[in-house]
């Protein structure tokens, strides 16, 4: 899309005098705040060319115009000038984060509290995946009736806990047969890789298993189903405050896209793949709930290793050039409190 230098600065303006005032702008305020000397009438011959083009829509209740979904996707991609965090934002995060070395969850709920807290959005945190990590054993515990406690010992030493409840008693006897079992048929592999080899087993076999091997392999599935999607939400409240949820039905969808973690989670892992801050604007994100949303997310690397993303989820009317590097600059805190490379504090 080919934009003259006037409409470039034009849209520019419009979008930025919206993020700032969140209601549509109209020709004449824009022909007087942009700092160029022509007409209201040329500004709006103007923005009339950009609503052709897709980048700008005008509500039926105002004469003024606000970006598109597309508009935004142009303007962070070719206007966006970013700020870059201010210190005494910095001197939070690391604050934050810092006053809870070496304890992994307390770090990773700082890192999501402290993002929501500065931006005024929804934060989430993808916790450090471990699809790569070799199972060295797995131990099931009988704890309540129908609660089963997994505990699995990984080739780093990282010892992790699931509570797993299912759908019949089992006593500790039929426990530690399974733990057996599963020590036996899928210790040494890659965590993902059990994962896929026992949701394939069980497909292909359940009827043929033994009461033993399926408790088994529906316990090591269950427990490692639920590490492979563990996101922390922090601050979602935060979007009741905003006026672009003021309708309730679509603020219930987005609150519950955001609790239903699970669908997050191919979202998320989409943003692991790079080493960049990756922007889903509107149906980018693919899920209906967060059409007029944006998620800004980037990832966070422990020991040269990208393991997770952390980021934040608000209305696609957000102020980017704060944001994005507020995020970016979480994700290296994050990633560098988790590596043990973070001092406590500035």
């Amino acid at each position: 899309m080919a934009l003259d230098a006037r409409a470039q600065h034009l849209l520019k303006q419009l979008i930025e005098q919206h993020i700032a005032s969140g209601v549509p702008v109209g020709s004449r305020q824009l022909a007087r705040d942009s700092g160029l000397q022509i007409s209201a009438a040329t500004v709006r011959n103007v923005l009339a060319d950009l609503e052709d083009e897709g980048l700008l829509m005008a509500p039926h209740t105002s004469a003024g115009r606000v970006p598109t979904r597309a508009g935004y996707r142009f303007f962070v991609d070719s206007l966006l000038q970013t700020l870059p965090v201010a210190p005494e934002a910095r001197r939070l995060v690391l604050r934050h984060i810092g006053e809870h070395i070496p304890d992994t969850d307390e770090v990773l709920h700082a890192a999501t509290e402290v993002l929501s807290q500065l931006t005024r959005m929804a934060g989430f945190v993808r916790v450090p995946r471990r699809a790569t990590r070799i199972l060295r054993h797995v131990d099931f515990l009988a704890l309540r009736e129908r609660e089963v406690l997994a505990i699995f010992v990984t080739d780093r030493g990282d010892v992790e806990n699931r509570l797993i409840r299912v759908e019949q008693a089992l006593d500790q006897g039929q426990l530690a047969q399974a733990a057996n079992y599963f020590n036996a048929t899928y210790g040494g592999r890659p965590l993902q890789d059990i994962l896929w080899q026992l949701q394939r087993d069980l497909q292909d076999n359940r009827d043929e298993l033994d009461r033993i091997l399926r408790n088994a392999m529906e316990l090591g599935e269950e427990m490692l189903d639920a590490d492979a999607e563990r996101i922390l939400i922090e601050g979602e409240l935060q979007l009741l405050d905003l006026p672009d949820f003021a309708d309730n039905e679509r603020l219930r969808e987005l609150l519950q896209a955001v609790r239903r973690k699970r669908d997050l989670v191919h979202l998320l892992d989409q943003s692991v793949r790079g080493s960049d801050v990756r922007l889903f604007i509107g149906e980018e994100s693919g899920y209906a709930p967060l059409a007029d949303c944006s998620v800004v997310a980037a990832p966070y690397s422990v020991d040269g290793e990208v393991v997770g993303v952390i980021g934040v989820i608000g209305p696609m009317r957000m102020p980017y050039h704060e944001i994005i590097p507020l995020v970016d600059g979480t994700a290296r805190a994050l990633g560098k409190a988790l590596s043990s490379e973070l001092p406590g504090h500035p």
